[in-house]
């Protein structure tokens, strides 16, 4: 083999190792404070083969079906009802639930949040406490033991495990506490591509169960004090990526008698066929044309018509994300699109004597 050809050789060999393996997670790649995260739940019965793992896997979710869309929103501590009480530097929560208990009950729950910080010694993600309204009362609680949910780098291969306790405060304003103390066992145990409806990525795989005895004790006097206890094991298969923050496809349940038994299922971002219907387009763009689609950057639009000074770019609900000043050319204009986010968007354009309606791929 001469020098030339062995360096191309070389190469491509490296390019190839590069793009075969695993990614590696920091904190970095953790939600922080104002992130706003959308995700779609996914019909339980259409999952296929998620335990399936290995190395330089290809894991294709793209045909599951969607079924309904949220929203997990990440506000500083000071930002959420418990501030006063969560002033740890990083600190920030995640509101979990509006109402708890309500009703007719003579005791209520509100404003349910989760506390979460990064941690640097030793590095992690952890859960630090709960925050909750307890009739017209903010409460506090906290992890006496932290909840280490990743520790970093987190890569192909690793297993962690750690343990955790939580107690809600006893006064003599709550008649019942609650406690939950156990461990964690994570373990990455695959890396490869992930695929949903939203898009494709690079991800690690990793498997995370929960092995805890939660204790409910409730006092009311002059009544001897009641104390309930049952094991409540939970068991997560996450896809994470280095940009989605939460993960890119996860499935979550509860494990009894050693077997597994999914009850959630969501991936990030949304479904763009079920999103579809939510801008019409015009009736007739047979004269018009747009390229590349999907898109990185650059966005060309031909049509016979001259196309005006103004294009409007809308998401999938029709909200207006953005209006650009395209490049034009009489019949042709081009939009750079480097600044949105990856996503299916709508273009919206004065072409003759109405506007027309594209829809595009951001990738």
């Amino acid at each position: 083999m001469n020098k030339s050809t062995f360096f191309v050789a070389l190469l491509a060999a490296g390019m190839h190792a590069s793009a075969q393996s695993p990614i590696s997670l920091s904190s970095l790649n953790m939600p922080v404070s104002g992130d706003t995260l959308r995700y779609t739940n996914v019909q339980i019965s259409s999952l296929g083969n998620y335990q399936q793992t290995g190395t330089s896997m290809t894991w294709d979710f793209s045909n599951v079906t969607s079924t309904s869309e949220g929203v997990r929103s990440f506000k500083a501590s000071l930002q959420t009802p418990y501030g006063f009480f969560f002033l740890s530097s990083g600190e920030y929560g995640e509101k979990i639930a509006d109402t708890l208990v309500g009703g007719t009950s003579s005791i209520t729950i509100t404003n349910f949040y989760s506390f979460y910080k990064k941690q640097n010694s030793p590095s992690a993600f952890i859960a630090d406490g709960v925050g909750l309204t307890l009739s017209s009362i903010p409460v506090p609680c906290y992890y006496t033991d932290k909840d280490e949910l990743y520790y970093f780098p987190l890569t192909y291969p690793k297993y962690d495990s750690s343990t955790f306790k939580f107690t809600t405060p006893s006064t003599t304003l709550i008649p019942f506490t609650y406690s939950k103390a156990g461990y964690r066992v994570t373990k990455v145990d695959g890396w490869g591509t992930v695929k949903t409806p939203y898009g494709t990525d690079n991800c690690i795989r990793l498997v995370t169960t929960q092995y805890s005895m939660d204790t409910t004790k409730i006092s009311i006097s002059p009544l001897p004090a009641i104390k309930l206890g049952f094991p409540n094991y939970q068991r997560s298969y996450q896809w994470l990526t280095t940009t989605s923050k939460i993960p890119f496809f996860e499935v979550s349940g509860s494990v009894i008698g050693g077997n597994f038994t999914p009850t959630q299922a969501r991936y990030r971002g949304f479904d763009p066929k079920r999103n579809a219907t939510s801008v019409p387009e015009a009736a007739d763009l047979s004269a018009m044309q747009m390229y590349p689609n999907p898109v990185h950057e650059k966005l060309w639009i031909a049509g016979s018509e001259n196309i005006t000074a103004r294009i409007d770019i809308l998401d999938m609900d029709g909200k207006l994300v953005c209006t650009v000043n395209p490049e034009i050319m009489g019949h042709a204009a081009s939009v750079n699109t480097a600044s949105l986010a990856p996503g299916l968007y709508v273009l919206r354009l004065q072409s003759g004597n109405q506007p027309a309606y594209m829809k595009f791929i951001k990738e």
